[in-house]
């Protein structure tokens, strides 16, 4: 496990970075729309399937409490119907007094039909009949009295006697319509025995209420609210009192036994297995008959509009995932393309292209890494240059320092040779000059080593002021004033020649052709560095001309500025930044230049 994450999690970090987001995007988007998804789809459901049941219940409820009222009505027809006087003194007359007294048995079918045509017709009770003894000559003459001798051959009547119950019913048959003229109608039955009121076990009649099977179907149709479901009434012996849809009920088929095996409370929902289908059972024992009214609702009906909730909701969470992740999409194009314009420069730098710029109006973070970029492309190209000029300068210092270093042997035995000439020839000032000059390139040269103490430093000033003094009578006087301890600390060579040059040469000479110029050398301790300061009271520069001199080499000549920025240069490449000249000179008050090194010894 820990292996296949390891993979899984290398995979991942290998990977494009626009694979990288649209996974990650897959994720956020895909992930909490099938979370929301799932969590609404539960709750809808839910909310739907609890609506369903309630409707069943109210429908099953309300067609119960119809079914109930219509039970009713038929019982209380039959109780006006059972003690009503003129049918107790009617059916208890005796045989051998009326049989053959047809006026009066006229008399009395006249009297019973109008009795019993008050009933009929109306909403509730399609036709009331009696079974009249057969012995009376209206018996079986019309659908208002029927023969009950022959009646009692039937299994309905034998039925009726066994049964203990105040009314029987009758399941659905057909019976000749009150319009002679039309077909048969299908009704259900309420059957009643007549008792002699004086001799209660004997029985003088039935009564008959019949109601239309339709009126019965109408309210259990109601009671049914899906399409594939099925509201029935049966009777005790499992016989089809009334069904709301046969085709339904057929191919439901429901086991007799597992309906009584429902709970009979009218309240609660009972899951069955019918066949290889679920459903949900619901029953009530009609009061006053032997029916039972019983619901069936397949589980498929009820989750039949939870599934198509569910499709609508899973296509509604593709379409806007799809749409997201599409976005996404683009977005992510967009960026990814930048980030690869700036790797294609990139790779454009590392093969040596440097003429390079991505432009980039966009101001997020891809965008301040593209000027980053830029900046960094011209900050290398101004390096490169910096370090070819440096190059080139470096160069030049190398062929300078060799030019120097050339036979200083042959220069120096020159130079004694010169001197010794002089000596003999007794030519003093040539003797001075070469012992001067020799002196001075002795220090200059300095075995090739590049420090030296300031000792040597000033050693090499009065050689090389010397010799200047030979060549302009004197003109020049230069003054030391440097601490004993400082003469034994390091400096760079030839870093103060330049300097006193200038002031001689720039400054002296073209103040004065015949006055003495003073040059003044001072070295002091500032914390942790030596300040040595170099002046002259020559005609000066302007301070523009002053810091020009550093800046850019605009001094007073090529050849004063190239020397003074050489200095600077090499003192700041030796020591550091913190470190170099510094000019202060104004017009006709002479010039100061100071030098800042770290003491070192």
């Amino acid at each position: 496990m820990r292996k296949a994450l390891r993979t899984i999690i290398e995979l991942f970090s290998n990977m494009h970075i626009r694979g990288k987001l649209l996974i990650s995007y897959f994720i956020l988007i895909f992930l909490p729309l099938a979370v929301m998804t799932a969590i609404t789809y539960k709750n809808v459901s839910s909310d739907y399937e609890k609506q369903i049941l309630h409707s069943a219940d109210q429908s099953f409820d309300q067609a119960y409490t119809f079914l109930t009222y219509k039970v009713n009505t038929l019982i209380k027809a039959s109780d006006v119907i059972y003690f009503n006087a003129d049918v107790q003194t009617i059916l208890t007359r005796e045989r051998q007094q009326f049989a053959d007294d047809y006026v009066q048995q006229n008399i009395d079918r006249q009297r019973l039909e109008y009795f019993l045509n008050s009933f009929q017709n109306t909403e509730d009770i399609y036709r009331a009949s009696l079974y009249v003894p057969g012995w009376l000559m209206y018996a079986g003459q019309n659908f208002n009295f029927m023969n009950m001798d022959a009646f009692s051959q039937t299994e309905s009547y034998q039925a009726l006697l066994a049964s203990k119950d105040k009314v029987s019913w009758l399941p659905v048959h057909a019976v000749t319509n009150n319009n002679t003229n039309l077909d048969p109608v299908q009704v259900i039955s309420l059957l009643r025995k007549i008792r002699n009121s004086e001799q209660t076990t004997e029985i003088i009649g039935i009564i008959e209420l019949n109601i239309l099977k339709d009126i019965i179907e109408g309210i259990i149709q109601k009671a049914n609210i899906t399409n594939d479901g099925v509201v029935y009434i049966q009777n005790s012996v499992g016989d089809i009192v009334s069904c709301s849809n046969m085709e339904n009920f057929k191919s439901i088929n429901p086991n007799v036994a597992l309906i009584q095996d429902t709970q009979d409370d009218g309240m609660s929902w009972n899951n069955a297995k019918i066949g290889s289908s679920d459903y949900l059972l619901k029953k009530r024992t009609i009061e006053n008959t032997d029916w039972t009214m019983v619901t069936a609702i397949p589980l498929t009906e009820i989750f039949k509009q939870s599934i198509r909730i569910r499709d609508l909701m899973l296509v509604l969470m593709l379409l806007c995932g799809l749409l997201s992740y599409g976005l996404a999409y683009l977005i992510t194009g967009a960026t990814v393309k930048r980030i690869l314009l700036l790797k294609k420069k990139m790779r454009l730098v590392q093969e040596g292209v440097l003429n390079v710029e991505v432009h980039s109006t966009i101001r997020d973070e891809i965008g301040e890494l593209t000027d980053s970029f830029n900046h960094m492309i011209k900050r290398i190209g101004i390096l490169v240059d910096e370090q070819y000029q440096n190059g080139k300068e470096i160069k030049n210092l190398e062929l300078k320092a060799l030019q120097a270093q050339i036979n200083p042997h042959f220069l120096y035995n020159t130079l004694e040779m010169i001197n010794w000439k002089a000596i003999d020839n007794d030519v003093p000032e040539i003797a001075v000059i070469s012992q001067s000059l020799a002196k001075f390139y002795k220090l200059s040269l300095n075995k090739g080593k590049d420090i030296v103490s300031i000792a040597d430093e000033i050693n090499h000033i009065r050689a090389y002021v010397q010799i200047q003094n030979l060549r302009f009578d004197n003109k020049i006087k230069l003054e030391v004033h440097i601490a004993e301890e400082l003469y034994g600390c390091d400096i760079l060579k030839l870093i103060l020649q330049p300097l006193v040059e200038n002031s001689i040469i720039h400054g002296i000479l073209e103040a004065r052709d015949s006055e003495e110029g003073i040059i003044t050398i001072t070295g002091s301790l500032d914390k942790n560095d030596i300040v040595i300061a170099v002046e002259d009271d020559g005609v000066g520069m302007l301070s523009e001309q002053a810091d020009g001199l550093l800046a850019n080499g605009n001094g007073n000549d090529e050849a004063q500025g190239y020397g003074v920025r050489n200095i600077n240069h090499r003192i700041k490449l030796c020591y550091g930044q913190e470190y170099g000249l510094a000019y202060r000179s104004s017009q006709g008050s002479g010039t100061k230049v100071e030098i800042r090194i770290p003491y070192r010894r």
